[in-house]
């Protein structure tokens, strides 16, 4: 894969590469056979009612004022489900390529969104082997029974040679809050680091489609893994690239960034 496609950014021990590309793009130049496991937050473009909701901010608004900063790509749902649809099943079809056999790749949504992503992303050639929920613990806004959790799809390539046998497949840890928050899907890195640490050997690659901030780069250093960052937002490259730095530049050589897994943690 020829980087200099791309904007990208490498650490000093070169364990973790992240890229400001957009993800089909970046993924099909990648060879096959060369990541251990995808975990990767889309967008889930499940905000409104019904689907019309989605886009009908946007109709009939002149192209200047559509391009503005609240209509960005996937802002506010901008992006409707057969557009996500698509994109995500495209993702799919390669990472299964890049994929090393009996391995997993992890996909983050909500529970309204599951009907429609699950099929497409198993069409892409992976079997949806389990539903994965993230407890946070405590409820979000709205009333009657308020969402507290979450949904990780967890899709394999084959019989996946998991690392231990300790994994379950409900993981709670707190929702991000205030200055540890530099993204709205922000995911907590004790989240992510379970999904690596269960799912993926020592030294090997992990692969992160839509970046973010760049949790998955830091879980998977303080694992002791490999990470490798795809995020098609400049604004976003650059705060990840700076976390990033900055959590290596904290741990300093004296040891791995993450003390405990969350089933370490509960123990």
């Amino acid at each position: 894969m020829n980087l200099d496609r791309w904007p990208h950014w490498v650490s000093d021990d070169g364990a973790i590469t992240l890229i400001n590309a957009d993800c089909l793009a970046l993924l099909s130049d990648m060879e096959a056979c060369t990541v251990d496991a995808l975990i990767t937050d889309p967008p889930y473009c499940s905000g409104g009612y019904m689907e019309a909701q989605k886009n009908t901010k946007a109709q009939g608004l002149r192209g200047a004022t559509v391009s503005a900063e609240d209509f960005k790509w996937f802002t506010s749902d901008n992006m409707g489900t057969s557009g996500l649809v698509w994109m995500l099943r495209e993702m799919m079809v390669q990472c299964h390529r890049i994929l090393k056999p009996n391995r997993s790749a992890f996909v983050f949504t909500d529970w309204r969104m599951i009907p429609n992503v699950a099929p497409a992303l198993e069409s892409g050639g992976m079997r949806y082997r389990n539903m994965i929920v993230w407890d946070k613990g405590n409820a979000g806004l709205g009333v009657g029974f308020k969402p507290a959790h979450e949904i990780i799809m967890e899709f394999c390539n084959g019989s996946t040679e998991y690392q231990c046998k300790d994994g379950q497949n409900v993981l709670r840890s707190a929702r991000l809050y205030g200055p540890a928050k530099v993204h709205g899907a922000q995911k907590p890195v004790e989240v992510i680091a379970e999904l690596i640490r269960v799912s993926t050997p020592i030294g090997g690659t992990v692969l992160d489609a839509f970046g973010g901030s760049g949790t998955t780069a830091v879980a998977a250093s303080g694992l002791g893994r490999r990470a490798m960052v795809c995020e098609r937002d400049p604004g976003y490259f650059e705060i990840a690239k700076t976390r990033i730095q900055k959590e290596l530049d904290q741990r300093n050589g004296t040891g791995p960034l993450i003390k405990a897994t969350l089933w370490e943690a509960a123990t």
